[in-house]
């Protein structure tokens, strides 16, 4: 972002963000489509010769998709309404890779009916049930196991994923019985590869390699069972700085990663597939709110917008800190609380917090909000989603 005649612009072909304000009637989430290609073409060139698959919950908007799609990207879902949202923005089903820890019988009967590319199994149980729908069916299921490696990379609790306390993935201790059960449905089941995934806003690197030499050792082994794994899927999670904008360094990480990844990963001489969501979005969206009131108390002064936890739950969810600039430059400051209209304590962007003196009327952005912002929005309190524009 950068000030240009005293007004907000965006991006690397620096988009006036206030012009979209002319016809304001509620929030609006913008994505900047350029930036998306950028970030998608800097990762492709680190990542050599491995297939990308897009984690479409960070964010489904239409337009967002076909541009990755176009880009050459791949998407992984974690639902059969974001499976149908794939299809219908120009993805095929050998472009998706379905995860996700609860996938229902008819969500599985229509994967195999679509011959999707690749189903990540997160369970002992949900191997057994992809082995009896696509015996019932007549088909065969290509499954990647998702295993839990025990590591832990340095991350807010409710995005690690990569722990044996997490819902998420198979403890390697179950290796033994998931030979079994792949070889008891061996009509019914190929497996095709290993899924890794330890949390989202990953920076530091000391964990994750530790997990790759882990699944590295398992899937060596597991080859020698099975000839058909031929796939390496080392999930995404790499993050993004929320508190200020450094792209450069943010690219030097994405530098480590990859030196990391396929250094480790090489001797496999397999295929190499990645899920990233906030890396390629994250920065690419912000999110516009207009100010309503600034009430002042004994305690604290209150700029109280007409966006809330409702529209960006993370502030309150994760108790993550988005930069908010005004759209228009200005050079007083104060302290506030910069809250929203929802009857809840927890409905804030923002607490003490050093910003522009704004007033009435005055729009703010919200931040690198182009990732688990729209795709986490509800309609609490009957209030209505905020727009989304595409530029």
């Amino acid at each position: 972002m950068e000030y240009i005649n005293n007004e907000l612009h965006l991006g690397p072909k620096k988009k006036n963000l206030k012009s979209l304000t002319a016809n304001y009637m509620r929030p609006i989430y913008v994505y900047d489509l350029d930036f998306i290609r950028m970030r998608f073409a800097a990762m492709s060139q680190a990542l050599k010769n491995v297939r990308i698959f897009y984690a479409m919950k960070a964010n489904p908007n239409p337009e967002v998709l076909r541009c990755l799609k176009e880009a050459g990207s791949g998407a992984d879902v974690v639902s059969l309404g974001e499976i149908k949202r794939a299809l219908e923005n120009g993805f095929s089903p050998a472009d998706i890779v379905y995860s996700g820890v609860g996938k229902t019988r008819h969500e599985i009967t229509e994967a195999l009916k679509l011959d999707i590319y690749q189903i990540n199994v997160e369970s002992l149980p949900e191997l057994e049930r992809i082995g009896q729908i696509a015996k019932e069916m007549g088909k065969k299921a290509a499954i990647a196991l998702r295993l839990n490696p025990d590591i832990d990379i340095k991350t807010h609790p409710y995005i690690a994923t990569g722990l044996r306390d997490n819902k998420f993935g198979m403890e390697l201790s179950l290796v033994p019985e998931l030979i079994r059960c792949l070889k008891s449905y061996a009509g019914s089941l190929e497996l095709v590869g290993v899924s890794l995934h330890l949390g989202s806003q990953m920076l530091e690197f000391e964990g994750y390699k530790e997990a790759l030499e882990r699944l590295k050792k398992v899937f060596i082994a597991l080859q020698k069972e099975f000839s058909s794994l031929q796939r390496f899927d080392f999930g995404g999670g790499l993050g993004i700085y929320y508190d200020r904008l450094d792209l450069a360094k943010e690219e030097a990480i994405l530098k480590e990663y990859a030196e990391i990844t396929l250094s480790s990963l090489q001797e496999l001489n397999c295929d190499l597939q990645s899920e990233p969501g906030r890396w390629l979005l994250g920065h690419a969206g912000v999110l516009l709110t207009q100010v309503q009131y600034v009430k002042k108390t004994s305690e604290k002064t209150f700029v109280i917008v007409d966006a809330g936890m409702n529209h960006l739950i993370r502030p309150s969810l994760y108790e993550a800190e988005h930069l908010i600039l005004p759209l228009d430059k200005k050079s007083e400051e104060g302290v506030f609380d910069i809250v929203g209209p929802i009857c809840e304590s927890s409905d804030f962007f923002a607490k003490d917090r050093k910003i522009a003196k704004v007033k009435e009327g005055d729009f703010l952005a919200v931040m690198d909000a182009g990732a688990y912002g729209y795709s986490m929005a509800s309609s609490y309190n009957l209030q209505e989603l905020p727009l989304e524009i595409c530029i």
